[in-house]
């Protein structure tokens, strides 16, 4: 009985030395960035001389030659005789965005910190191909136009907090709308604080199980309705939207193929969802078809007992959905009104910025294709990608002063942002809060 022991216990050993290995693996390359990061700053600082203010460090950080930054071995005399004579503002702005790096680098899972790198260049890409300056546009940005953006796209929040308590009222859930939104909060900044699309929607299930009683099923099944609600009203609007702009689409030239196929394919999605709601209305017709009714039968059998409880509450929980087709209908035209509030956001951002060609239609149809786009699960909160083929949209459709199209996205993003950092107070104070 020695023999076998010893080579069960020779296993773990030898995974532990393997896991060791990889361990210091993952720590020299993350040390090797950081060293590359040091070295492209140190580059960044010398480059940018004596006296630099924030909008020369800022385009620096933007606009700056990466080869040569990254690829140059710096001087670290020649950096710090530079960075002296800068005022405070400057030195905190360069300081925090090689922190912020930094620590991206060395202290987040490979998964997320390859996720919010991605969102950092695909931002900085939105504003190098379109020549925006950033800073100057947001030191000359319209107060008005700006405090309108960002109340929009926390009115756009609401009205999902709105939206979601009608469905969980069909399942006779009922939550204060302030508990509610205080979740929906939690879950924007969850989902620009984790890489992933339904991050957030975790959480929310999190919370709102511990607030449902008996109903923890039917209450996660809220959000996922909610979530398949909201992508269809997001689909209609991008539809409707195309094919109102379809001759202005289809008269772009040949660089701007890759929003035309992003456009179409909106548009052909949103037929998949009308298919799905379709199948959701005629399910009971649709399990009673011989191959079909065998193969639940054939589930019922194989599938746990637990789990088959399960999937029949939920199913019971789905079919009231049928029965409320009032509540469906408003919980739809809901999202289709926080997809228009959103594309009047981002048209208030335009007019904030001092864009001057383009109408509330073609802002429409850049941020529902946009949210599509970003709904891929690349970059926390869709972050960079949004941005990218937003200034994409906006740079076909004529954007004038050109350099808006990149300007534009990255205040929406920043508008993101803010609203992520409300969640995180909201959370902040939630969590030291006892349960309810």
């Amino acid at each position: 009985m020695t023999e076998p022991t010893e080579s069960r216990a020779s296993v773990p050993a030898a995974s532990r030395g393997g896991g060791g290995l990889a361990t210091a693996g993952l720590w020299l390359c993350r040390g090797l960035l950081a060293l590359l990061f040091a070295n492209a700053a140190l580059n960044l600082a010398a480059g940018l001389g004596t006296a630099a203010d924030p909008a020369r460090v800022f385009n620096g950080l933007v606009h700056g030659a990466y080869a040569d930054l990254l690829g140059n071995l710096a001087s670290p005399a020649a950096a710090f005789a530079a960075v002296r004579t800068w005022p405070p503002a400057a030195l905190i702005l360069f300081g925090a965005a090689w922190a912020l790096l930094t620590a991206v680098v060395l202290w987040l899972r490979p998964g997320a910190a390859a996720g919010l790198l991605l969102a950092g260049f695909l931002l900085l890409l939105t504003l190098r191909s379109t020549g925006a300056d950033l800073w100057s546009d947001l030191a000359a940005a319209k107060p008005l136009w700006l405090v309108l953006g960002v109340v929009l796209y926390g009115v756009a929040i609401l009205v999902t907090v709105v939206r979601w308590r009608l469905l969980l009222a069909v399942q006779g859930i009922v939550v204060p709308l302030w508990a509610l939104a205080r979740l929906t909060l939690i879950g924007v900044f969850f989902n620009l604080a984790i890489p992933g699309a339904v991050s957030g929607d975790l959480v929310k299930m999190g919370y709102i199980t511990a607030r449902a009683g008996e109903r923890k099923a039917e209450a996660v099944l809220t959000i996922l309705v909610d979530r398949i609600i909201g992508m269809l009203g997001m689909f209609i609007v991008a539809t409707v939207s195309i094919l109102c702009a379809l001759p202005l689409l289809i008269g772009l030239d040949a660089r701007y193929r890759p929003l035309q196929l992003a456009a179409a394919t909106v548009a052909l999605g949103s037929c998949g969802g009308v298919v799905g709601v379709l199948l959701v209305e005629f399910r009971a017709v649709l399990v009673r078809q011989p191959g079909i009714a065998w193969l639940v039968a054939l589930g019922a059998r194989v599938i746990p007992a637990t789990l088959g409880a399960l999937l029949v509450r939920l199913t019971t929980a789905l079919e009231l959905y049928r029965h409320n087709r009032l509540t469906i209908l408003k919980a739809v035209l809901l999202a289709v009104g926080v997809h228009g509030l959103l594309a009047t956001a981002l048209c208030a951002l335009g007019k904030a910025l001092g864009e001057r060609a383009l109408g509330l239609h073609h802002y429409v149809i850049t941020t529902a294709v946009a949210n599509a786009v970003a709904s891929i699960p690349l970059t926390p909160g869709g972050v960079g990608t949004r941005d990218k083929v937003t200034a994409g949209f906006l740079s076909a459709f004529q954007a004038d002063p050109a350099s808006k199209a990149g300007s534009i996205p990255v205040l929406l993003s920043l508008v993101i942002v803010f609203w992520a950092l409300v969640g995180a107070v909201v959370f902040v104070r939630t969590a030291r809060r006892p349960p309810a």
